[in-house]
């Protein structure tokens, strides 16, 4: 249904249009905090500054968000609750097979990261400054740290095979927003070019995973038969019979 005749719902357009604006201050305010954030780092940021870079009263800026760390919770938030790389993750954890499942990961990374790898460098800083941004910080650490090691769960449950320690190693060390920001901010890579390497290198070194799985497993083989006296009870203790 693309329309009601029920209007009870309907905001009046004075209402609307002070939704609209109030959205757009909002946003403006997130912005410009980013910027210098970005630019001259959270603790040297002051509230006077994010307000005068977004052209607003200092008192709005309070008003919309009482303060500098809620500002900065805002936008960790549009990282964390990104709808399009979300939807890829889940999409990864779905998959019915390996090469689609790196593909959607991947294709997740890149999305997370091209949109907010800028405020999670913001974060490591300012979580130098304030214990409880540390704490967020270390919390979102966390909650990262359990969706990789959901997505290499899943990645045995496609190919048992896999060394379940290794992979869960490389999907949390190529995936790092670091690397995301030397290749691309540093480097001059775009977010394809950064895509295309990351789905590369991904399926490149967990099917080395397999190969080095099978190796081992094919090393280690059966124990040898001993041949010769048997051992003395101080041999079972660590010496050498005599």
């Amino acid at each position: 249904m693309l329309y009601s005749i029920d209007m009870r719902d309907v905001k009046s357009p004075a209402g609307s249009l002070r939704a609209e604006q109030a959205a757009v201050t909002t946003r403006r305010i997130l912005d410009a905090a980013r910027r210098g954030f970005a630019d001259v780092g959270y603790a040297a940021t002051t509230l006077r500054e994010i307000a005068s870079e977004a052209g607003v009263a200092v008192q709005t800026v309070y008003a919309v968000f009482g303060s500098k760390a809620n500002i900065l919770r805002a936008l960790r938030g549009s990282v964390v609750t990104d709808p399009a790389a979300s939807e890829a993750y889940a999409a990864a954890l779905a998959a019915t097979d390996l090469e689609e499942a790196l593909g959607a990961f991947a294709r997740s990374i890149r999305l997370r990261w091209e949109a907010g790898h800028d405020i999670v460098m913001i974060h490591a800083s300012a979580a130098a400054a304030d214990p409880d941004i540390r704490a967020e910080v270390a919390a979102a650490d966390a909650m990262r740290s359990g969706g990789i090691a959901r997505l290499a769960k899943r990645l045995g449950e496609l190919e048992p095979e896999l060394d379940a320690r290794r992979v869960e190693a490389l999907l949390d060390a190529l995936t790092l927003t670091s690397v995301y920001e030397r290749l691309v901010a540093n480097h001059g890579w775009s977010p394809d070019d950064y895509e295309s390497w990351l789905v590369a290198a991904l399926r490149r070194d967990i099917r080395d995973s397999t190969v080095r799985s099978r190796a081992t497993a094919r090393a280690s083989g059966p124990a040898p038969v001993a041949v010769g006296p048997s051992p003395t009870v101080h041999a079972l203790g660590g010496e050498s019979g005599r």
